[in-house]
């Protein structure tokens, strides 16, 4: 080993033990000292945020063979001020209905088996503080029927969830 490369060495070694000394020392600065006889109070604290996981259908696709679907709902890590509720709304863009332009094809959706109907927003899902979750089933159902398909192309309707605390 060459004479330049103790020295490198060496130096490598001098700067560590001093990063180690001056780690150890400012830590016994940041800690709290008792230097007369009595006690000391420390404060523990953690401040928890109102948060929560949502999760909504992807989609719901029909077909003459599949003429059903059911999806879940599910509220999870729940966490609320006290006296506060985690609601979600569904709304229907066209009350219930595929439309495209030349018509129209019903179809039901049902939450833990309750018909949902109209356009208003329907509150279909709350959680209370203090719950870390909740879940609703929902069914939708159509009849595709030759009977209530009049014309060709693609029949659609967009369901809008909204998340509200209360």
């Amino acid at each position: 080993m060459t004479i330049l490369m103790k020295k490198i060495k060496w130096t490598i070694f001098l700067i560590a033990a001093v990063l180690m000394f001056i780690t150890a020392h400012f830590a016994v600065f940041s800690a709290a000292e008792i230097t007369t006889e009595g006690s000391r109070t420390v404060s523990i604290d953690y401040n928890a945020e109102v948060s929560y996981k949502v999760t909504i259908p992807a989609s719901v696709i029909f077909s003459k063979e599949e003429m059903t679907a059911e999806r879940a709902l599910q509220a999870s890590d729940v966490v609320l001020n006290e006296g506060e509720y985690l609601n979600i709304y569904v709304e229907s863009m066209n009350g219930f209905k595929m439309v495209n332009e030349s018509g129209f094809i019903e179809y039901d959706m049902k939450v833990n088996g309750q018909k949902m109907s109209g356009q208003e927003s329907i509150k279909i899902l709350s959680v209370a503080a203090g719950e870390k979750s909740g879940w609703a089933v929902l069914n939708f159902s159509t009849n595709l029927s030759n009977e209530n398909i009049r014309f060709a192309g693609n029949y659609s309707d967009t369901l809008t969830f909204t998340v509200q605390i209360a």
